[in-house]
């Protein structure tokens, strides 16, 4: 059985946000009957109001209250509600494409993996479930997390994949609860875990881009708690991989280092850049993150290391920041 899980937060009551709640149940629904068992767990994350859900009476639906606790608490609430031996998560504002889970679920129960990774495709389409080009996903040959991470860069979002729910209960994975990026630390030790990764790039997941959004609204004050969360990951994940010494690891260093290297990129877009970036060169440093080790990953990597050492560097990449972000 699959185990669907959708945080829900809507704490205006805004209709249109629980339309694209429903438009997200309809997708799991589709995607999941006549495929696989499956329930799906609607985790009301302390908004005020109930959505109305009527329209799928006699669907696997199981809804949860909890209070709020931000995307990480909701997400954990729904793991220690799961039945299902695959998991997967999927926001409230975003949905699938039709027919791909189905095919993602196949391949995972024919190889024997325990994580699957599958690619997601941005859509600015507010009402309806688009659809996709007809295709045939290509998959990777089985390879650990850690060489995968070693491999490639490693999207922080735990809603690419589908995961076997052993690897996470047999590992007590747990999200950072109270945070903006509750994914960056909890899907780099999930794929550390796994023993037998397969990944497609065919777009099964369709994200939502939409203003006021967690990831596209800002404010001074967000910025700051964004920096903090970031910092809080990277000690996390730097005192996990302290503790697998013994085992390869090469693939945890390198998402430490794309992280803290994001870090800085987001600081050096803001208007206080050079107190700013001082202050997280300095946090960055006592962590034993900074500088960054350039370990061959690529020109932009490098050069980012390099110019990042000082002051003139620094205002470079600012300039850069400022004009490509």
């Amino acid at each position: 059985m699959i185990s669907v899980i959708i945080p829900y937060y809507n704490p205006d009551q805004n209709i249109a946000t629980e339309k694209l709640l429903k438009r997200a149940i309809r997708s799991a629904c589709d995607s999941l009957d006549g495929v696989a068992a499956y329930e799906i767990l609607i985790v009301n994350d302390g908004s005020p109001g109930d959505p109305v859900l009527d329209e799928f009476e006699g669907k696997p639906l199981i809804y949860i209250r909890r209070e709020h606790n931000m995307l990480g608490a909701a997400r954990n609430t729904g793991i220690d509600n799961a039945s299902g031996n695959l998991l997967t998560f999927l926001d409230a504002d975003d949905f699938y494409y039709p027919g791909a889970l189905a095919l993602c679920i196949r391949k995972m129960e024919e190889s024997g993996a325990d994580l699957l990774g599958f690619g997601i495709k941005p859509t600015s389409c507010g009402s309806d479930i688009c659809n996709i080009k007809s295709g045939t996903p290509s998959f990777s040959g089985p390879m650990t997390g850690n060489e995968y991470m070693r491999r490639y860069n490693l999207f922080g979002s735990a809603c690419r994949y589908l995961i076997s729910t052993s690897l996470i209960k047999e590992h007590g994975l747990r999200f950072m609860e109270n945070s903006y990026i509750e994914d960056e630390e909890f899907t780099p030790r999930m794929m550390f875990y796994s023993h037998r990764y397969i990944h497609t790039d065919f777009p099964v997941y369709a994200y939502y881009i939409r203003d006021g959004s967690i990831i596209t609204s800002y404010s001074p004050e967000k910025s700051e708690q964004k920096s903090r969360d970031t910092l809080k990951a990277l000690r996390h994940l730097i005192a996990f991989r302290d503790k697998h010494l013994a085992e390869p690891h090469d693939g945890l260093n390198r998402k430490i280092s794309y992280l803290a290297m994001d870090h800085l990129r987001r600081t050096l877009r803001r208007d206080d850049w050079r107190e700013a970036a001082a202050k997280q060169v300095e946090n960055l440093s006592a962590l034993g993150a900074f500088p960054l080790r350039d370990n061959g990953y690529s020109l932009k990597f490098k050069l980012f290391s390099r110019l990042s050492t000082s002051r003139a560097g620094l205002l470079l990449l600012h300039i850069a920041e400022k004009r490509y972000k």
